[in-house]
């Protein structure tokens, strides 16, 4: 199941709390994320198209934040702001 779309306006974070999510740009697999991990924050941090498409592989729950809410705690805190911004260059520049 497509969780987001490549291209597509970012209006959500996605914490996994259970199974996996393959991240894929124009058809090539970029990674693998599992529990624990979390994706969509490029597109809502950087106020761009979704950089790629996430497809749940199986049966997965996520927990979901909203744009407004996730900003809110990002640039909240200067600490995890840096975080979320060191994570958003790495992953871009990974792919």
């Amino acid at each position: 199941m497509v969780v987001l779309r490549e291209g597509e306006p970012g209006d959500r974070f996605y914490l996994i709390a259970s199974g996996s999510i393959r991240v894929e740009r124009k058809g090539a697999t970029l990674a693998t994320l599992g529990r624990g991990d979390g994706f969509g924050e490029i597109a809502l941090l950087r106020d761009v198209p979704r950089t790629a498409s996430c497809v749940a592989s199986g049966e997965t729950l996520l927990y979901g934040l909203g744009k407004k809410t996730f900003i809110a705690a990002v640039t909240g805190h200067p600490a995890v702001h840096a975080e979320a911004e060191r994570l958003a260059t790495a992953r871009q520049a990974a792919s």
